[in-house]
């Protein structure tokens, strides 16, 4: 690059002499600091925006290097399900592209079945200085006391995956769970006739710390009821991740519900179809399911999942930390809740959808 170029080039002392202010005023506008006025302020992001000036984010990032930290706190992959997998996956292309700012990430994987792997995962977070926190909140109550000590130390706290409304410092970003149960609600109402008996099912272990399975269906209630279609509906929890656990227990359920449709309400929709495909002789109801996992898939492909449900975990992990990014490095206030799309499969398309 040319020196005659870069004395061309547009830069903060260019702003301030347009602006007719200091270079310390543009400073406290791009980093969005008090003490301008709304004149000042708005005359100066004017003229940003006219000269599409772009911050030396590399000449920031040496200023915060090795003294900007952001830690990530989820769940493990399983046997059972590769949903966090995907999550991790999100969260390693962040690592990739948001180290080459000097900013640190390390992440921490917990045992969800286990909280007293979440609690030391909390204890081992505290022995590093961290910025902020990636949270993905499965035991509510040890959350709730993790972001009070991080309040405490001045540790910012973003939720992802599952919310508890009011409690992080930057908000959640993830999918509207009360939507997606009035989605699987709709879904529901072109499969089945009226007077339909539907069953709502939950498969997980240690179903109390899954309380935002009940924001789920909470919306498939409602958008069903307001249909006012006569139909029946009933709720079963199975305890259970394996399906050698799960297959007996779902036998007892069908023969005395019978019911003409299954909603499960997490990414163990894999575990139902695995089950109707084994007892062949017994009458299949519909099934709606959730996530682009490839056991859900291949049930999809059969024919004895209708629907899978998408929330794009990747894309949540990612984006938190593009959020933290923006907030602690470009300076930007962002919103506090981030919805992410909900994107419905079928045997049709999801051959072309891409996690």
């Amino acid at each position: 690059m040319s020196e005659q170029y870069e004395k061309k080039k547009f830069g903060i002392k260019d702003i301030a002499r347009l602006a007719n202010v200091s270079i310390a005023t543009v400073d406290r506008v791009l980093n969005n600091r008090k003490d301008v006025s709304d004149k000042t302020r708005a005359k100066i992001k004017e003229i940003i925006a006219a000269n599409n000036y772009q911050p030396n984010l590399y000449a920031r990032a040496l200023s915060v290097k090795n003294n900007l930290s952001f830690a990530v706190i989820i769940p493990r992959t399983s046997s059972q399900t590769g949903y966090w997998q995907l999550c991790l996956e999100g969260i390693n292309k962040g690592i990739q592209e948001f180290s080459s700012f000097g900013i640190n990430i390390q992440v921490f994987l917990y045992d969800q079945e286990d909280v007293n792997t979440f609690i030391k995962s909390t204890e081992d977070i505290f022995m590093s200085k961290f910025n902020a926190v990636v949270i993905a909140p499965i035991f509510t109550e040890k959350t709730e006391e993790f972001i009070a000590e991080c309040k405490s130390r001045n540790i910012q706290t973003i939720f992802i995956n599952s919310d508890v409304k009011g409690l992080s410092s930057l908000g959640y970003i993830g999918p509207d769970l009360y939507s997606t149960g009035r989605l699987a609600a709709n879904l529901t109402s072109y499969l089945v006739p009226n007077n339909s008996k539907l069953l709502i099912l939950n498969v997980a272990k240690g179903l109390n710390n899954y309380k935002y399975l009940e924001t789920k269906i909470d919306g498939y209630k409602s958008y069903l009821d307001n249909l006012d279609r006569g139909y029946e509906i009933v709720v079963k929890d199975i305890p259970f991740n394996d399906y050698d656990e799960v297959a007996p227990e779902l036998y007892r359920v069908y023969e005395q519900e019978k019911p003409d449709l299954i909603f499960v309400t997490n990414s163990r929709v894999g575990i139902i179809g695995e089950f109707f495909f084994n007892h062949s002789s017994l009458k299949k109801p519909h099934i709606i399911g959730f996530d682009f996992l490839q056991v859900n898939v291949d049930y999809l492909a059969n024919g004895i999942v209708d629907f899978l449900i998408c929330q794009r975990p990747d894309k949540q992990g990612y984006l938190a930390l593009h959020y933290l990014y923006k907030y602690f490095l470009l300076k930007e206030v962002a919103i506090d809740h981030k919805s992410m799309p909900i994107d419905i499969l079928t045997i049709e398309n999801y051959l072309f959808y891409e996690n």
